[in-house]
């Protein structure tokens, strides 16, 4: 969409890195996933089109050396946004924990808060007043999602500030480190726009509903239109398989998570089977079925 203001301002410019500079001279606009930026010269357009352009794009500005004030955490930003330098003292393996804060809070103090609550071997970065990145180094004593947990009823409490995490893999810090970061970001944009109720995302806990997502819906209809009957027909029954599902397709477990006799929980499994020809009970079964529920949740079950 950026690429079609050329006919409107033919002296500007159409790059797919971030501006190595942000000056006077030129006005830069991004979309949301930022892969392709727009610089039109300033003396080619009005204050009118830019405020316009502004309620269609993302103006870019400096204001993130504001937002991230030490030299490492804007190091990180420039080499993850901008294909910036690798960061120094990154020879060990490496992760991102992105978040969104779902409302405003006064941003210093904000700062100040994560500043006490993550450990010393992480840098936040931010991007800008919403979302941010935690960069955590590989060690034995990494976050986990409790602690990610904690660090969230903290900041709602003292800020009534909702967040929402995803958490990124280890891996060295190169090139490829920044592709992992791109697929990471698509995914937790995903995640944080369909399951905002599981705050705390990861890339295993995401990819089975981003790549059903992606999946043709002529596939998703032939594959799934078995077992989307025998749900609508028994909506009761998608909770037992989930839950199945969920508790390592352990009958015993499940009837204690769902309050029901084992018995019961037996009868259903088996009638699930019965009536799709799947076996749930074996592990190319199980994932399958998984596929199927959650496909039929995005689209009969309400959004949590």
């Amino acid at each position: 969409m950026l690429t079609s203001l050329l006919l409107k301002y033919p002296n500007a410019t159409v790059q797919k890195h971030y501006p190595s500079e942000l000056n006077s001279v030129k006005i830069w606009f991004t979309e949301e996933n930022q892969d392709e930026f727009l610089g039109i010269p300033a003396s080619d357009i009005t204050q009118e089109e830019i405020e316009l352009l502004r309620c269609l794009f993302i103006e870019l500005t400096n204001e993130i050396r504001l937002l991230n004030e030490s030299p490492l955490s804007n190091e990180w930003f420039e080499f993850l946004y901008k294909e910036g330098q690798v960061p120094s003292h990154t020879e060990n393996e490496y992760r991102v924990i992105q978040f969104t804060m779902h409302n405003q809070a006064e941003l210093n103090l904000m700062k100040e808060a994560f500043k006490h609550l993550l450990p010393l071997h992480t840098v936040l970065v931010l991007r800008n007043e919403n979302k941010g990145l935690i960069v955590e180094e590989k060690n034995d004593l990494n976050l986990d999602e409790e602690q990610l947990r904690s660090i969230s009823h903290v900041i709602e409490s003292d800020f009534f500030v909702s967040l929402s995490f995803f958490i990124g893999q280890f891996q060295p810090v190169n090139r490829d480190f920044l592709k992992s970061f791109q697929y990471e970001s698509e995914m937790f944009s995903f995640s944080d726009t369909n399951h905002r109720s599981n705050y705390i995302q990861s890339v295993v806990t995401t990819l089975p509903s981003f790549m059903l997502e992606h999946l043709p819906i002529e596939w998703k209809e032939q594959i799934f239109s078995k077992t989307t009957q025998v749900f609508t027909e028994d909506t009761e029954l998608i909770h037992t398989v989930r839950a199945f599902l969920e508790n390592q397709s352990n009958i015993s477990q499940t009837a204690k998570k769902l309050f029901m006799h084992r018995n019961s929980v037996q009868y259903r499994i088996e009638k699930f089977i019965e009536k799709t020809t799947i076996d749930i009970k074996t592990f190319q079964g199980a994932l399958l079925t998984y596929l199927a529920v959650l496909e039929f949740e995005s689209d009969n079950l309400p959004k949590k």
